[in-house]
């Protein structure tokens, strides 16, 4: 699989995943635009960290690269970037939202501002970087972009209220979005990873730390950037597996109008929690019409 001619833009691309991101596109010829806020940025040695090292090591394997030292939350900053880019190379095939802040705090502590600072990181950030690149994949006929999102997004952790809901807001903004691009060939997934980066760390016991290599997600994400991929799909990827991720609704219970109480509820929960089997939706338009043939199916009413 290659991506020579193809031209990436990866956001959050000055280290962990964000870097291992480009240098595998990179790698396969793809032209790759770096976006991070870290680019001024200096070690100890005074050389140039983060971004600047990451284009760096692009150009080290014979690749083409643009480098932007920009906060994604800064929507005119995205859009200036973005024309330089079409400026330069002519087009943007894949888009990877990477970009993100983790900053664990419990909810009696969590202030406004570091709220909102989480949102327009991740959730925020991955809209204006989507919206800018949207008009020219359109034009062209052709893109790809992907939403990453974390297992916390999914399921929830314990002082990760913010984290949870921006990274939840990815998997939605595919559900809807990947809709509008299907017939203009453009591909909307979520990619949840898990790897050992200095973000995740100190959270992976010492045993386990050698089996959360990149490899499985570095895969997972260029099938995700390809010509084949799929689209309005969550693929889990981590430890050397790969997972398809779907909500799911498991079998209703129905009651009467007149039998529908809150206590009626309270004594069918064990029947009604977890109850198989389990359905699947392809949309909101899907669920609602389930909703209606139970309803019609009950009261012996037909649809079509």
């Amino acid at each position: 699989m290659r991506f020579d001619n193809r031209v990436a833009v990866l956001t959050g691309a000055g280290s962990g995943l964000g870097r291992a991101y480009a240098l595998a596109l990179a790698e396969r010829g793809a032209k790759v635009a770096l976006i991070d806020s870290d680019a001024l940025d200096k070690d100890k040695t005074g050389a140039n960290s983060g971004l600047e090292s990451s284009h760096q090591a692009v150009l080290a394997l014979g690749e083409q690269s643009m480098l932007f030292n920009l906060d994604v939350s800064d929507f005119a900053g995205v859009k200036q970037a973005v024309t330089e880019i079409i400026s330069h190379w002519g087009r943007i095939d894949i888009l990877v939202n990477n970009a993100g802040i983790h900053a664990p705090c419990d909810f009696d502590n969590l202030t406004v501002d570091m709220w909102q600072h989480q949102l327009n990181t991740d959730l925020n950030g991955s809209f204006y970087m989507t919206k800018a690149v949207w008009p020219q994949m359109k034009q062209q006929g052709y893109g790809r972009v992907i939403m990453i999102s974390a297992a916390s997004g999914l399921y929830g952790d314990m002082h990760e209220t913010s984290y949870s809901a921006s990274k939840m807001g990815l998997i939605g903004l595919v559900n809807s979005l990947y809709l509008e691009g299907i017939d203009h060939n453009i591909k909307v997934n979520s990619l949840t990873p898990h790897a050992l980066t200095p973000m995740t760390a100190n959270r992976l016991a010492s045993s386990v730390k050698p089996l959360f290599s990149k490899s499985s997600i570095m895969a997972s994400m260029m099938f995700l950037c390809s010509l084949d991929a799929p689209t309005g799909q969550h693929l889990l990827t981590a430890a050397g597996s790969v997972s398809h991720g779907q909500f799911t609704e498991f079998k209703s219970c129905y009651f009467s109008a007149e039998e529908c109480k809150p206590e009626a509820i309270l004594n069918s929960w064990q029947q009604i929690y977890q109850a198989q089997p389990v359905n699947l939706h392809r949309s909101g338009e899907d669920q609602v019409l389930a909703w209606a043939r139970r309803g019609a199916g009950e009261r012996h009413i037909t649809i079509e």
